[in-house]
């Protein structure tokens, strides 16, 4: 234990006659440090870093992915949409031109007819 003490000096304080004890600048033994290093090799520094790069660029990818996924599903529905009223529009085209189709076979019979009757009078 005496050699890891520092040596004490007493010196006088000039304004009174009290003394104060002071811890001398050197110190009689050396001290011994039983803790590890602080510092990283650089090996170490190397692959932290590379782990931090990975991760941010990972979190980027897949904020990407996760925005190509909604930009596909949004065109999904509006190809849908536009699928669904193309329909709607055929089957309205459809649905007249059926009729019209209805109105001049019905003009054309009754031409016929007329015709008919013309020729066999």
């Amino acid at each position: 234990m005496f050699m890891f003490q520092r040596a004490i000096s007493v010196t006088p304080v000039r304004s009174s006659t009290a003394y104060i004890a002071r811890a001398s600048s050197l110190p009689t033994a050396r001290q011994l440090h039983a803790s590890p290093i602080a510092s990283k090799t650089p090996t170490e520094k190397v692959a932290e870093v590379a782990g931090k790069v990975n991760k941010s660029v990972g979190r980027g990818l897949a904020s990407a992915i996760e925005t190509g996924e909604q930009v596909t599903e949004k065109t999904k529905q509006t190809i849908g949409a536009t699928k669904d009223r193309a329909a709607g529009d055929a089957k309205s085209t459809a649905a007249k031109l059926k009729g019209t189709a209805h109105e001049l076979t019905e003009k054309a019979s009754g031409l016929a007819s007329e015709a008919k009757k013309k020729t066999n009078e």
